[in-house]
């Protein structure tokens, strides 16, 4: 396992933890948005709970599942390997509700997206709290895909910083693509320019990630694994690369 105690520690010298924000809403959320952050935050020892609006079952997108016949994730071997655990996939029957949850015990937290962000994390009371809480202490606020919607409940937070999420052109494809019955009620790229951030994007399905001091963005699940790292980063305040 990838990790050293100084890094993977907190400040109380106890391990890191990290609170996931899923959607609770039956329109799912992305599966490799949760399941790459967690390979690369377990196995450097931090210390994961799900939480979502309502608690309890949560549901990933169909399209998300490499097992599914028309996924579009079929070579994704963390989800492959997340799935193939019994133990895993029962958290994800259990999931915490976000208003019970001790938000003290964390040093980040971590808002994973797909379509169902779009209508249950934003607008949110309890996600507003949650993410002023984690801001206030100056600790890390990371948020992904359709996930980076949830910044619009702390509009006076992320006015004017660099943010990425994902893009109204790919909403849009989406539209296109399955029809007048694929809702999408709030869009990340509008919420997210609207709200005052400084909002940048690459291609639709390029990776591409935004850290702004505490905060980072990632703007697709293309960016799952890059974006769990510049987390991690965060988070320690160390990183492995050296630019010559």
């Amino acid at each position: 396992m990838r990790r050293s105690a100084q890094e993977m520690t907190s400040r109380t010298g106890e391990a890191m933890k990290v609170l996931f924000i899923i959607s609770s809403s039956d329109t799912a959320f992305w599966l490799s948005e949760v399941t790459h952050p967690y390979w690369h935050l377990t196995e450097r020892g931090v210390e994961i709970d799900f939480a979502s609006p309502a608690g309890g079952k949560i549901v990933y997108d169909p399209y998300s599942d490499p097992y599914f016949e028309h996924s579009t994730e079929a070579d994704d071997l963390v989800s492959k390997g997340f799935l193939s655990d019994k133990n895993l996939v029962a958290r994800l029957e259990t999931t915490l509700k976000l208003s019970d949850v001790p938000l003290d015990e964390y040093d980040a937290v971590h808002v994973a997206g797909g379509r169902g962000a779009t209508f249950d994390l934003y607008p949110n009371a309890d996600v507003a709290r949650v993410l002023e809480h984690f801001w206030a202490k100056e600790k890390v606020v990371g948020a992904i895909c359709h996930g980076a919607i949830a910044l619009g409940n702390i509009p006076e937070r992320v006015r004017g910083r660099r943010t990425t999420g994902y893009t109204l052109e790919g909403d849009q494809e989406l539209q296109r693509m399955f029809g007048s019955t694929f809702l999408i009620p709030n869009f990340p790229q509008t919420v997210l320019e609207e709200v005052g951030s400084v909002y940048s994007r690459v291609a639709p399905n390029d990776p591409y990630v935004i850290r702004d001091g505490k905060l980072v963005t990632g703007q697709n699940q293309q960016s799952a694994s890059e974006y769990a790292l510049v987390l991690l980063h965060a988070m320690t305040g160390q990183s492995p690369v050296s630019i010559g």
